[in-house]
């Protein structure tokens, strides 16, 4: 594993969020990929993929798939969610092959503390997407 990916598993190793929140996190490392998956563990189906580069730790998570938008709902969707980006510190909102996440970059060179508060962030954003978005969803 590269050294910044080491770097945020020692961010979170015992790190506890102000509302009392841990996070696990397991590494992937192989010929073909390295990077982490991060859980909070009140929000266990939502894992963080955090990945580097030689410059930028990448975080995503995928929030949902385009096959699960309430039909006729899609235009609506994509509007709020294009007007909450500049609203939600820290991340933002992609779709990639039909399936929608949320992601946040930073330095390699970023500070621990620096870490852990995007991390934070970008699981209090899933928490707070979801929310918003729920009512463009199909309920299972």
């Amino acid at each position: 594993m590269n050294n910044s990916l080491e770097k945020v598993q020692a961010a979170l190793a015992d790190y506890t969020t102000e509302d009392g929140s841990v996070f696990n996190v397991t590494a992937t490392d192989n010929d073909d990929i390295c990077m982490l998956t991060i859980i909070r563990e009140d929000i266990e189906e939502f894992a963080i993929l955090a990945t580097a580069s030689d410059s930028q730790l990448l975080f995503n998570v995928a929030l949902f798939d385009k096959a699960q938008i309430i039909e006729g709902q899609l235009m609506a969707l994509n509007e709020m969610m294009l007007e909450l980006n500049i609203a939600m510190p820290l991340s933002s909102f992609a779709l990639t092959g039909g399936l929608y996440s949320i992601f946040g970059a930073m330095s390699v060179n970023s500070e621990i503390n620096q870490i852990q508060e995007e991390i934070t962030v970008l699981s209090e954003n899933i928490i707070d997407a979801l929310e918003v978005c729920q009512q463009f969803l199909i309920k299972a």
